[in-house]
């Protein structure tokens, strides 16, 4: 089957934050549905689908795609985000798009060059740098966790720094930032579904899907906790 130019049907889900986040497309109409719950993710998911779907007007049987953001981010929130579409992909037999979290965010920008900082607690951020290819995006960087001081600029001027990194460690970033010349942008810090949603319709189209079994997070720390001993050496 042909997938593009066709009016899709597309449900995402974006929770790798504390804020929730759901979006549907239908036939080209984008509904959003967003809160802020801390580490309630799991208990709202599900209601906050059965609205957003029940406003659409169509069933969760027509979708055509469901995308996720597949993170890096919270642990728990990325491995929520996969489960939730694989298990709602597999009761309508339809493929699943993994979306980067950090691409989201490019995604929700003006920039042709982004620089992304997630904070990804224990005094380290999620980073990757993003140059806009006509609709898609390329990574330059790919992403990974690093400690502030380790975050680097690609060469080229023009890049803009995005991201909750930039506010959580502000007095980390600042002289270094302050030397490069790096414009900060604060107003966009969370990802949302419906840059995962835009993504997920662009990589269906392209034929870039996978079933439901073969969805996975993407994790870049081996680590999710630090022990004591190295949190005090910190």
């Amino acid at each position: 089957m042909d997938q593009k130019n066709l009016m899709l049907n597309v449900l995402a889900i974006e929770t790798s934050t504390e804020v929730c986040s759901v979006a549907v497309s239908v036939s080209g109409e984008l509904l959003l549905l967003e809160k802020h719950v801390g580490q309630r993710h799991s208990e709202v998911i599900l209601p906050m689908i059965d609205q957003l779907i029940l406003d659409s007007g169509i069933s969760l049987q027509q979708m055509d795609v469901i995308g996720f953001g597949a993170g890096p981010g919270s642990f728990t929130g990325v491995r929520l985000a996969c489960s939730v579409a694989q298990g709602l992909a597999f009761g309508v037999s339809v493929p699943v798009v993994p979306v980067s979290s950090l691409e989201a965010l490019a995604q929700a920008t003006n920039f042709e060059k982004v620089l992304i900082c997630q904070d990804a607690r224990m005094n380290q951020v999620y980073f990757a740098t993003y140059e806009r290819k006509d609709s898609s995006w390329v990574p330059l960087t790919e992403p990974c966790v690093c400690d502030p001081q380790e975050v680097t600029v690609p060469m080229g001027g023009g890049w803009i720094a995005c991201g909750s990194g930039f506010i959580s460690y502000e007095e980390e970033f600042k002289s270094y930032f302050g030397l490069s010349g790096l414009t900060v942008n604060v107003d966009h810090i969370n990802p949302s579904a419906r840059e995962v949603l835009l993504i997920a319709e662009r990589e269906f189209s392209n034929g870039r899907y996978v079933a439901a079994e073969n969805a996975a997070p993407t994790y870049v720390r081996n680590k999710v906790a630090l022990t004591l001993d190295e949190q005090a050496s910190r």
